[in-house]
């Protein structure tokens, strides 16, 4: 795993999906996060550090809810790579 990717977990995803989403990575090292149930796409992105705030995160678009299951994608200048799994 680089430095530049971060994962973001449901919290209601089981040990196994967890196990493997991340494969051999351990679950709580810095690049990986719980979604919390008052988050949007603005917060992921600021918790990666694509962006200084979450408010210009929504300034720039992505005040929308975070999308269902699996999604990755690469967001900034310096190609973020997010990962989510967001079991509902």
């Amino acid at each position: 795993m680089k430095e530049n990717d971060f994962n973001f977990i449901s919290k209601n995803a089981s040990k196994e999906d967890i196990k493997l989403f991340l494969g051999d990575l351990d679950s709580e090292n810095e690049t990986t996060f719980k979604i919390e149930d008052k988050d949007i796409m603005a917060n992921l992105l600021f918790k990666a550090g694509v962006f200084p705030s979450v408010t210009q995160a929504r300034k720039n678009g992505w005040n929308k809810p975070i999308p269902s299951g699996f999604s990755s994608f690469h967001a900034g200048k310096n190609k973020i790579r997010i990962t989510i799994l967001n079991l509902t």
